[in-house]
């Protein structure tokens, strides 16, 4: 069961950033992401050192998706044939490979912001992990001592909610969702609860 539902999230995470470009505007986009840097230099400061990781991770990762993309643009924009045609309907449809092209590249710079600012979480994003983690072991201990069985259901409910967790927020990370930042850390606490949750229901087989 967990199987199919790790192939729904795959098939969610895969398509999503290939459609979205055609649901929303280049405009709309460089909203989200002018929002997300405005809030990650309120929580974390230090401008300077927040832009230098952005241009780095883009010139070094994602800087192709723009060449490729406006290969795509030069080859497939043909609106100048329309602008004083008085066809609109065409001039509209011919806009759409610049449009793409446009989201696109700004979906590519939206990864780059937010995968910076999960790195700069750092720790923040491994200790809730653990703790949730140690809780559960502890949890488990306990359980046996007191001769408490372990309730698989909630094994079972607390992995697929695990699997939700990690699918919603790699889909935060791709497409430029329209969520707040503290969203990262209500996604961590709801993990290590999950976490302390699985382990300590573990099934005995």
């Amino acid at each position: 069961m967990i199987g199919k539902h790790f192939l729904i999230w795959l098939m969610i995470m895969f398509f999503t950033p290939l459609v979205l470009p055609m649901l929303l505007s280049p405009k709309t986009i460089s909203s989200s992401i002018q929002r997300d840097y405005q809030e990650a230099i309120a929580t974390f400061g230090n401008k300077d050192a927040l832009d230098h990781e952005l241009i780095a991770f883009y010139r070094d990762n994602l800087a192709v998706v723009a060449r490729v993309v406006d290969e795509f643009r030069d080859n497939g924009d043909d609106s100048d044939k329309f602008r004083r045609s008085g066809d609109h309907i065409g001039e509209a449809i011919a806009d759409i490979p610049g449009d793409w092209a446009a989201s696109v590249k700004l979906q590519a710079y939206n990864l780059a912001l937010r995968t910076v600012i999960i790195s700069l979480y750092g720790s923040w994003f491994l200790a809730p992990i653990a703790m949730g983690f140690v809780a559960g072991v502890l949890g488990r201990r306990l359980k046996a001592d007191t001769f408490s069985p372990p309730i698989p259901p909630l094994y079972n409910t607390s992995a697929h909610m695990l699997l939700a967790l990690i699918g919603f927020l790699l889909l935060w990370l791709v497409c430029p969702l329209p969520l707040p930042l503290s969203i990262i850390p209500t996604v961590l606490v709801s993990a290590s609860i999950l976490i302390s949750l699985a382990v300590t229901h573990y099934p005995n087989y």
